[in-house]
């Protein structure tokens, strides 16, 4: 069970270079963005994860 959960994780991670998928989420006020919206404005966009504050992540 663990290997053939690691093996597809392994296989969904992207390599660098490796165009992002389409997803939506929530913003810091609650909102909704689309990546795809945000590329069609033709900027440049990063997109870092962290722990929410107080956890133990």
């Amino acid at each position: 069970m663990i290997v053939s959960l690691v093996s597809a994780l392994l296989a969904s991670t992207p390599a660098v270079g490796d165009v992002a998928p389409d997803f939506t989420a929530k913003d810091i006020d609650g909102n909704e963005v689309q990546l795809s919206k945000l590329v069609d404005g033709g900027g440049t966009v990063i997109l870092a994860f962290f722990p929410k504050a107080f956890t133990g992540g």
